[in-house]
């Protein structure tokens, strides 16, 4: 695999919903910092498409006409949109 600019790179995938993965990037951090400039991390979250849901789910859990859906199945009482706007935030 080649690396143009001789640095590993590496994506993490997680919501703002999901207590142990912001403990796991927290602890990473640190990690992180060490590698310096030999790596490069991006962040991504975690959403699905669900554009035949119904208009309750939807309304409740997604934007963009369901093009962007996430839910807690830990915590019900978080909706899913509460949760996409914190993961943009």
């Amino acid at each position: 695999m080649s690396r143009p600019d001789n640095r590993v790179e590496y994506d993490i995938w997680y919501s703002s919903s999901n207590d142990l993965a912001l403990d796991f990037i927290q602890d990473f951090m640190k990690l992180d910092h060490r590698l310096g400039e030999g790596a490069l991390m991006t962040p991504r979250f975690v959403f699905w498409v669900c554009e035949n849901c119904e208009d309750e789910f939807m309304q409740a859990n997604c934007f963009g006409g369901g093009k962007y859906c996430a839910t807690d199945s830990g915590n019900a009482k978080i909706p899913g949109s509460s949760i996409v706007l914190e993961d943009l935030r």
